[in-house]
């Protein structure tokens, strides 16, 4: 099992790879990314919580229109996955907060 501050290290290298920006220090936020759109541009937050005792959530903020489009795109890591688990569901995770922004209204108004 590899401790929080690994994990957390491995996400914000993966996600720095996909062009997010880390806090600094990181907190319960650990990146974020502008987008532009229609109304300038707009940030999403990926946030790390510790879960219960067997899974951590990666989750993510971005309003559009009024609420967080991000609120049902976390993903559940289970402590005790391996490295090549763990890429997997951050991978998926990222596949599905850009395609949920991509279709956010003032995305699409561009």
């Amino acid at each position: 099992m590899y401790s929080q501050e690994i994990i957390c290290f491995i996400i914000q290298n993966l996600l720095q790879s996909n062009r997010w920006s880390n806090f600094e220090p990181p907190s319960t936020a650990l990146s974020f990314k502008l987008y532009d759109t229609a109304v300038g541009k707009k940030e999403a937050q990926v946030y790390f919580s510790t879960g219960d005792e067997y899974n951590w959530v990666l989750s993510g903020l971005y309003e559009s229109q009024g609420h967080n489009i991000l609120s049902t795109a976390s993903v559940l890591i289970q402590k005790d996955c391996s490295i090549a688990n763990l890429i997997e569901s951050c991978t998926q995770f990222l596949t599905d907060v850009e395609s949920r922004i991509s279709q956010s209204y003032a995305v699409r108004l561009l």
